[in-house]
């Protein structure tokens, strides 16, 4: 039996993959549908700039940080179908929370509660993936479920603008949920139908966990000793620069919308159906691409030539990050999406290369460590690095973009320099090694 054959029926499994892609929608949706509402929630709950970053990243990030670690060691101990299973109804229970909210403090704790959900879904799903597909086509697959990620942030923004519109033209006027502010009945509409869902996931079996395969350019990796000598030394430039990644996405993600709003007095429900669609499509087509090129870039020289292609694509943002600060409105809603699909590529590669070095039964730790950095990096430090470089470096008459350029471009030189020192560093050792 070859080792394509020993694997599920493709179709079914990619009937499992588009199951988590629609998950993933969701899940980005609830969690990123803050950052079109940022004024209104000011304006409602008498908060401030910084306040909303905390809401945007720091109330999510505390506890996706502490509760992932352990989720993640129980995606590799236990059914992760369950674990997504019960995730998803944890989260829509806080966003519906989020949308009751009537101070900051509630609003926070209702964070707090989407974190706590969303902490399972990638690992374990990442976790299912790779056990559900060969290694030849693991990095399409990985790709494919991150492109709902993707999705997710680009929907939260179409949804979200979609909602407002409604309300705007008396969609609701004559229903009870008349009364209510409309930032809170995008809540309550996002949040919902993930009660729903929930039962979706109960469709997907548990496959067999397999046992590690040995790429060939970590041979040396696949027994225990030698995993511990060289794997986590590997692995750790690799957390690095999709830890950026998720910095610069939070950040540009959850400020974004506002810039446009507020410098160029563009409509909120404007900025959510167009920012949203062109998100959709570079984000999406983004992680596709960096999933197919992964494969491809494994089967010329394994994980290393999948950080070449992160290099590219993160030397190819800079550029970008100083157009972020143009001062015409469409160079903006351009030069957003086109970041969106060079990181895509950057994330979708990186998890990848991640999946490459590490053995199969550590991938769910490995993937909520990631995702812990994602989030304690990204979400936590991503949107308050803008907000901090607004108020305090370049001032608030500057306007967002300046603060949004440098934090795009400062982020994406670091990981330049990481991915160079890695590069170089383990290229030197392999080949010491070899001779």
């Amino acid at each position: 039996m070859s080792q394509q054959d020993d694997y599920p029926p493709r179709g079914y499994a990619w009937t499992v993959v588009a199951i988590l892609i629609a998950t993933a929608v969701l899940s980005y949706t609830d969690r990123q549908v803050l950052s079109l509402l940022v004024d209104p929630i000011r304006a409602d709950l008498g908060i401030s700039d910084t306040q909303v970053s905390l809401l945007l990243g720091t109330a999510f990030a505390v506890v996706y940080g502490i509760a992932g670690l352990p989720l993640g060691y129980l995606a590799d101990r236990t059914s992760r179908r369950n674990l997504i299973f019960g995730g998803v109804l944890v989260w829509s229970i806080g966003t519906i929370a989020c949308g009751l909210s009537q101070s900051f403090g509630q609003l926070f704790a209702g964070r707090l509660v989407v974190g706590l959900g969303e902490a399972v879904l990638s690992p374990a799903a990442i976790s299912l993936i790779s056990d559900y597909f060969p290694p030849s086509r693991r990095g399409t697959a990985v790709g494919c479920f991150l492109s709902g990620i993707a999705m997710g942030i680009g929907a939260s923004i179409l949804i979200g603008g979609g909602v407002l519109h409604l309300v705007q033209v008396g969609a609701l006027a004559n229903t009870p949920l008349a009364t209510q502010a409309p930032w809170r009945l995008v809540l309550l509409v996002i949040g919902a139908p993930g009660l729903l869902w929930a039962l979706a996931i109960l469709a997907i079996r548990e496959p067999v966990r397999r046992a590690t395969e040995a790429p060939p350019t970590v041979a040396s990796a696949t027994d225990a000793s030698g995993w511990r000598a060289t794997g986590w030394a590997r692995v750790i430039p690799i957390y690095v620069v999709v830890a950026i990644a998720s910095l610069v996405d939070n950040a540009v993600g959850a400020w974004a919308p506002t810039l446009l709003t507020r410098e160029f007095h563009m409509d909120r429900a404007q900025v959510g159906v167009e920012l949203g669609i062109l998100l959709t499509a570079a984000f999406g087509g983004g992680v596709l691409a960096g999933g197919w090129l992964a494969d491809r870039a494994g089967l010329r020289g394994g994980w290393s030539k999948k950080l070449l292609v992160c290099l590219i694509a993160g030397l190819l943002i800079l550029p970008v990050a100083a157009s972020i600060n143009a001062a015409q409105a469409t160079v903006v809603l351009l030069c957003v999406p086109a970041y969106f699909a060079l990181s895509g590529i950057v994330t979708a590669c990186g998890f990848s290369a991640i999946l490459d070095v590490v053995p199969n039964r550590s991938r769910g730790l490995a993937m909520s460590i990631s995702f812990f950095l994602n989030v304690a990096v990204g979400g936590a430090v991503g949107p308050t690095a803008v907000a901090l470089a607004s108020d305090h470096i370049f001032g608030s008459e500057a306007g967002l973009g300046p603060a949004l350029s440098v934090t795009v471009a400062v982020a994406y030189g670091l990981a330049v320099v990481t991915l160079l020192v890695a590069m170089s560093m383990f290229r030197t050792r392999d080949v010491s090694c070899s001779q």
